[in-house]
């Protein structure tokens, strides 16, 4: 298998390079900088938050008294017998509705003219000689 082989030896090749320059290169030095100390920093800012809304739970809930259902719905006397008929006597007639398919417009006809003069095929017509040097 060619690329086993392939990647077997690029592999080895690159862990070779990456000894070579470790063995080869100095040693990186750690940064040299001052640990800061964070028990000083304060941050302030500028946006000022609303007032605190406070909500005092500790007065009762006022709860209204329940009402009957004797005292919501005013006295209605029992329904009459009405027929099915009834509910359409109300009802507004039909309008007709316009087809909401409209006609296709007839599509055009292309049509070809003659052309007037006659075409140029040659390529001294068009002056391709002295765009290019001699061999292009």
């Amino acid at each position: 298998m060619p690329l086993g082989r392939y990647f077997v030896f690029i592999g080895s090749l690159l862990l070779a390079l990456l000894f070579l320059a470790d063995w080869y290169l100095p040693p990186i030095a750690p940064p040299a900088r001052a640990d800061v100390d964070r028990s000083i920093i304060r941050l302030h800012s500028r946006h000022r938050w609303p007032e605190r809304i406070v909500i005092d739970t500790s007065l009762p809930t006022i709860v209204p008294p329940p009402a009957t259902v004797a005292e919501i719905l005013p006295e209605k006397s029992p329904p009459r017998d009405r027929s099915p008929r009834e509910a359409f006597a109300q009802a507004a007639p039909p309008q007709a509705v316009a087809p909401a398919i409209a006609a296709k417009p007839a599509p055009k006809r292309r049509t070809r003219t003659a052309q007037t003069g006659a075409r140029i095929t040659s390529f001294e017509a068009t002056d391709f000689r002295g765009t290019w040097p001699m061999g292009w």
